[in-house]
């Protein structure tokens, strides 16, 4: 007569059980945790001076630029003065190639239309990145920009920051910047704007749906101190373009460089329903906008390493970074393939 220990499974396939829910429940994490908790408490804050309109333009702005920052009252001043320079001395080209692009679209804008907007997000910064923020808006060097500072009361990761930022956006055409001025503001920006412009020169799907350009730094990777860098730093980062390639995408070669711009349309269909908080945030970007039918071009910019990165540089924390940003990755195409995650424009 067979008994109930007769019944049991061998340690081995209990043990492999055990690895394969282990596994589904470390890849699903990232969906589980915005399941449980979708919203961030944020606060808004108009700090441009009240004009006659009160405080707001009466036209839309030709282009937002939104900024990530995480603990940033070091190197935010850095970036903004070389942005607000580059700005102040090119203005009319920048704003002249934005209505160009605005017209291309069939977009109606008035000539006089001539607002930047400029939103910073503080990611639960503890130092004074918001007093500086509060700082620059104040003494805004145009009458016509307007300066908005979004505080997440607590952490939520780049990727719940950007997010934060760009659905607040009201510009016709979107920029996301990093905070540490890694890529250099000004020919970064004329280079994604001049891509985008080319880019609808062809029509047809670009008019519909609407268009991305990503600064790329893949030009980058023969460069004298990629190659000094360690053989484990290396190592990871063609392991990741690896894995980028075979579950994200084979269309863009750098994913990650924090410099990106978006028409309005595009915007607000890639990251209204974005699910990723953290560093793989970009990843779902691009399947988000692959699967919308939105158009993504690439730009090599100017880029340079810049101390104070909020990532710890020790080998171990470099792998366990690199291998939840596979997770995040993997994660995202189970997402979107099982419909737990939908497409919505």
């Amino acid at each position: 007569m067979m008994t109930i220990a007769h019944l049991e499974a061998p340690p081995i396939v209990m043990a492999l059980l055990l690895l394969f829910v282990v596994t589904l429940a470390y890849i699903f994490y990232p969906a589980y945790i915005v399941a449980l908790a979708d919203s961030l408490p944020i606060e808004e804050e108009l700090i441009s001076p009240k004009n006659s309109n009160g405080g707001k333009s009466s036209s839309q702005p030709l282009l937002s630029i939104v900024v990530p920052a995480y603990n940033e009252e070091e190197r935010l001043p850095i970036m903004l003065d070389s942005a607000l320079n580059y700005l102040e001395s090119h203005r009319e080209t920048v704003l002249n190639t934005c209505r160009a692009i605005a017209l291309k679209r069939g977009e109606s804008i008035p000539l006089t239309s001539s607002q930047i907007e400029w939103l910073v997000v503080s990611d639960g910064s503890k130092d004074g990145t918001c007093d500086i923020v509060r700082q620059y808006g104040k003494k805004r060097r145009s009458p016509n920009d307007s300066w908005k500072l979004i505080e997440l009361k607590r952490n939520g990761g780049k990727g719940a920051a950007v997010k934060a930022g760009m659905i607040r956006t009201t510009g016709m055409l979107c920029l996301m910047v990093d905070a540490d001025g890694a890529t250099e503001f000004g020919k970064g920006l004329e280079l994604v704007l001049d891509q985008l412009l080319e880019s609808l020169e062809g029509g047809g799907t670009v008019l519909r749906t609407g268009a991305a350009v990503f600064g790329s730094r893949a030009h980058l990777v023969k460069d004298k101190s990629v190659a000094q860098r360690s053989f484990v730093r290396n190592l990871l980062m063609h392991a990741f373009q690896f894995f980028v390639k075979f579950f994200v995408t084979t269309h863009v070669r750098d994913t990650q460089c924090g410099f990106k711009l978006f028409t309005r349309d595009a915007t607000v269909a890639v990251f209204r329903n974005l699910h990723l908080r953290r560093w793989a945030f970009d990843t779902e970007v691009v399947v988000r906008a692959e699967q919308l039918g939105i158009p993504i071009s690439e730009v090599s910019v100017p880029w340079h390493e810049v101390d104070g990165s909020k990532l710890s540089t020790s080998k171990i924390a470099l792998a366990l970074v690199s291998l939840s940003m596979l997770r995040d990755m993997i994660c995202v195409r189970a997402c979107y393939a099982l419909r737990i995650w939908k497409i919505k424009r």
